[in-house]
């Protein structure tokens, strides 16, 4: 049955059903039966009229039952219907909360030390895992460029703006280009990227690269790929922090085999960026729900993101939380909103500030 149909169908107490089914369930990870409906006391219906309503749940496929087990859960459509008609975005989010989020979030923290606390608190606040990557200043002038050897054939790349925003890139880099060629390089791209935007120094770049030779030209070729990556999905230590991976762990529907797979993901990071990168899109909380994301479709989970900062400065971050479809979306849509609004704040200010 088409979406648009249900909608239209379903009456007022099916809907109430479903949601007292999904918050249920939520809560303990058992099936939801009639009984439980009637001791949870929304409806004031009784025990057989509430199975009858649970039966066209489950016929229209808003709710399925395991096994042979008498109660229901709700199915991957039965939580899509409940978080796009029946959870509001707003910031109904407890005190204790508020308050935890606002001490981590103020403008006079650094932005790579804002984003590690909100990244913990948000896994400890909802115990699924949380993500957070850092503002993307793509349009802001760009002050130097640094390269460090790290170790092997890591380099890191570190690009500061003008407004002294600071983004770092791993690259892989031939050991036999030694510190002096990175320092020449250095040297080489300052004067080429001083004063100017991401893309103007890129353009610049690449009519400089058709004319140089030698050692020095095949390090600013590297250089170049990492500045095409300037926002990016890309895997890059500060760009994003994950945390609370192993809080899915405790929700048994999430096998282990899948899990590992999932935690592989969070730690390789490159498929995360790119959803959140999708995220950016588009305004307000997005919620995706097992299939609809690329990332959760084989894990059984559900990603609720948003986006902070300020688009028309182009300093735009995004922040989600990951977890079983049974999370608790009521408060986890309230806590992202809430704090993507503190963040966007926080950065605002810095901005006045700078």
């Amino acid at each position: 049955m088409e979406e648009k149909t249900i909608r239209t169908m379903m009456s007022d107490r099916a809907r109430q059903v479903l949601a007292d089914v999904v918050d249920l369930y939520s809560s303990s990870g058992q099936p939801v039966g009639s009984k439980a409906l009637v001791e949870f006391g929304k409806l004031g219906l009784s025990g057989a009229s509430i199975r009858n309503v649970m039966q066209d749940l489950e016929k229209s496929g808003m709710l399925t039952h395991p096994h042979t087990s008498a109660g229901r859960i709700p199915t991957e459509d039965g939580y899509r219907f409940y978080v796009q008609n029946l959870v509001q975005v707003e910031d109904d989010v407890d005190e204790d909360i508020k308050k935890e989020l606002k001490k981590n979030i103020t403008s006079d923290k650094d932005i790579p030390l804002i984003i590690r606390d909100v990244s913990h608190t948000l896994q400890e606040i909802t115990s699924c895992a949380s993500l957070v990557t850092a503002p993307k200043y793509t349009h802001d002038p760009l002050e130097q460029i640094e390269f460090i050897r790290l170790s092997g054939d890591r380099v890191l790349v570190v690009m500061v703006t003008e407004n002294g925003t600071i983004e770092n890139r791993i690259i892989e880099v031939p050991a036999f280009i030694d510190t002096n060629d990175l320092n020449k390089a250095s040297k080489h791209m300052k004067k080429l990227i001083a004063g100017q935007t991401l893309q103007q120094a890129k353009d610049q770049m690449i009519s400089s690269l058709a004319e140089q030779k030698g050692r020095v030209n095949e390090m600013i070729d590297q250089m170049m790929a990492a500045a095409n990556e300037w926002g990016q999905p890309v895997v890059s230590d500060g760009a994003m922090v994950v945390a609370g991976s192993t809080n899915l762990f405790q929700y048994p529907e999430l096998v282990r085999e899948k899990l590992q797979g999932l935690v592989k993901m969070f730690e390789e990071k490159r498929l995360l960026m790119a959803l959140m990168d999708e995220v950016q899109h588009g305004p307000g909380v997005k919620i995706f729900i097992g299939s609809d994301s690329p990332l959760t479709k084989e894990h059984d989970c559900s990603l609720i993101a948003g986006t902070y900062g300020d688009k028309n400065k182009k300093s735009l971050g995004t922040l989600g939380v990951i977890g079983p479809m049974r999370m608790n979306y009521k408060q986890t849509i309230g806590v992202v909103n809430y704090t993507g609004k503190l963040l966007t704040n926080a950065i605002q200010e810095r901005e006045t500030k700078a």
